[in-house]
């Protein structure tokens, strides 16, 4: 007889990149959340008064707090990944290319000019040219 195979104790993890994204976003949400809450209890503008004359309250609410949660949700999220830290050069070539044709930083234009010799070596070159 056969042993059955022992269930992996270790369930799948999510990635760490996604359990990142995913906490801020929650904390987006809860702070989307208590914004649209406080809008309504504080009156704000005559919100609360005008939800309660509105034919459709219930649909108005969902809108207001569904769109303060994306929109705080993203703005987290946005702040998460542009806080991240990098200790790499940005170089934005493809690192597949094998020509070395992708875009080159400003330095290595200009070095590369004035390697050839162009008379424009400081300078970006123009559409008259």
């Amino acid at each position: 007889m056969i042993p059955a195979p022992a269930s992996d104790p270790s369930p799948a993890r999510v990635p760490r990149l996604l359990r990142f994204l995913g906490l801020h976003m929650a904390a987006g949400l809860a702070i989307g959340v208590l914004v649209a809450s406080a809008m309504i209890m504080t009156n704000l503008a005559g919100l609360k008064d005008l939800l309660i004359e509105a034919q459709e309250p219930v649909l108005a609410m969902f809108l207001l707090y569904a769109f303060n949660a994306l929109t705080f949700g993203s703005v987290c999220m946005g702040i998460g990944v542009m806080t991240l830290p990098y200790e790499g050069t940005c170089d934005m070539r493809d690192p597949d290319d094998a020509a070395g044709r992708g875009p080159l930083p400003a330095r290595d234009r200009a070095a590369r000019r004035s390697a050839n010799g162009s008379p424009s070596a400081g300078k970006e070159p123009s559409s008259n040219d």
